[in-house]
């Protein structure tokens, strides 16, 4: 399956490195800092605000480039936008190590947000058709979830590693060490093959910037399986998936030490590689039916179940949640992709990747509503009911609409 050879003609071209792909995904998330850039802030003398600052600066960059990196990745190329990115990431880590200044640190946020953006739905797009170009197309869901999977184990090692690392490099040293690995990723970025149809279809019918944003709407709104798709994965799926950010806090509820925060974190991440792992083996075995809304009931209820019991014994049924749901996202974007025919696939997930950061924004304000008003436990105990009751509801929503369109077509 590695480094397959195509002959179309008397051209012959390499197939599609799985292998580097996989290499590829886990140095991007195999950056010590991530766990250890707001105490590098802290120790360059950054306050509490001017770090929340620099966070809603982040968020707001990547928001706003969404749409216009998704379609510059459709109509350019995509193994060129990862490139840029991954450069525009050890370019951030270089930054905040040589520089004390809370404009700077905004540069390097500035940096990571192009990169956030340029890599958002490129990935998927680029998977996607260089399997579809060697009729492959029904590998996407095990390609996807391994790369998923090697992804998490790569924030695992680094969550794992950067204490230790810290104590001897200090944070500074491992700002530019994360730097040197975006810069050994580079590598494969580069090497990764580029296949783009749509880009080809561009330079074919000369199709203008606003067809293209108006091809993936229209796709979004028309095609039931795409609507409801991204609907379930929006308000349901990235809802329980965005409870990691509060996770750490749970300590206080249970009067454990910080290393539970290891602990917890480390439950969660291998549950999620776990569950891509699972979902990547599985191919299009759960698609079929309606198994992903299922399945999204049975999270949210192990969600729950850690939620009413709360304690550290019950940490395990978080697991199991924060699985399932690993599981029902690689599968939904699976049956997303396939639904994308001729449209720009990148500035599809584009409006994907807006809708969800757009609903945790929202989601964020709610939290901070909650919180003032019920314990953690109950914060906890209502997602978990939300994610069951959506996942009902978004069900019975697609019968109906795909009824309708049964009778429109009949018609």
């Amino acid at each position: 399956m590695q480094g397959r050879v195509r002959q179309e003609g008397n051209k012959v071209e390499e197939g599609f490195r799985e292998k580097g792909f996989y290499v590829y995904k886990f140095l991007s998330d195999c950056l010590p800092i991530y766990a250890l850039y707001t105490i590098l802030f802290r120790e360059k003398g950054l306050s509490v605000t001017e770090i929340s600052l620099l966070l809603s600066f982040w968020s707001l960059t990547e928001l706003l480039l969404e749409l216009p990196s998704g379609i510059l990745a459709d109509r350019w190329n995509r193994r060129h936008m990862l490139c840029v990115a991954t450069a525009l990431k050890a370019a951030c880590y270089v930054v905040w190590c040589l520089f004390d200044t809370f404009s700077m640190f905004g540069l390097g946020f500035l940096f990571w947000g192009v990169a956030g953006a340029f890599t958002s739905g490129t990935e998927e797009g680029l998977v996607y058709d260089n399997l579809r170009s060697e009729n492959r197309e029904g590998e996407f869901a095990k390609i996807y979830g391994k790369g998923r999977f090697y992804a998490t184990l790569g924030i695992l090692t680094a969550i794992v590693s950067s204490g230790a690392l810290a104590n001897v490099m200090g944070v500074g040293a491992i700002s530019m060490l994360s730097a040197a690995l975006c810069a050994v990723n580079l590598v494969f970025a580069c090497r990764l093959r580029e296949k783009n149809y749509y880009s080809e279809r561009v330079r074919k019918e000369k199709i203008g910037y606003l067809r293209t944003f108006r091809e993936a709407v229209k796709l979004c709104v028309r095609n039931v399986n795409i609507l409801v798709g991204m609907v379930f994965l929006v308000f349901v799926v990235s809802v329980t998936s965005y409870l990691d950010e509060f996770d750490a806090l749970i300590i206080d509820d249970f009067k454990l030490g910080y290393v539970w925060v290891s602990v917890i974190l480390t439950v969660r991440f291998v549950s999620v590689a776990t569950g891509d792992r699972i979902a990547s083996a599985s191919g299009n075995r759960l698609k079929s039916g309606n198994m992903g809304f299922a399945l999204a009931v049975l999270g949210g209820l192990s969600l729950l179940a850690f939620s009413l019991a709360w304690n550290p014994y019950a940490v395990l049924a978080l697991g199991v949640g924060c699985m399932v749901m690993a599981i029902v996202e690689v599968v939904q974007v699976d049956v997303i992709q396939s639904e994308i025919k001729e449209e720009g696939r990148t500035t599809v997930m584009s409006l994907y990747s807006i809708a969800q950061n757009a609903v945790m924004i929202v989601f964020s304000l709610v939290y901070a509503l909650l919180s003032g008003v019920f314990s953690l436990r109950m914060v906890y105990v209502i997602i978990s009911i939300w994610a069951v009751a959506g996942a009902v509801v978004v069900f019975f929503w697609s019968v109906l609409l795909k009824s309708k369109t049964k009778i429109h077509k009949g018609l």
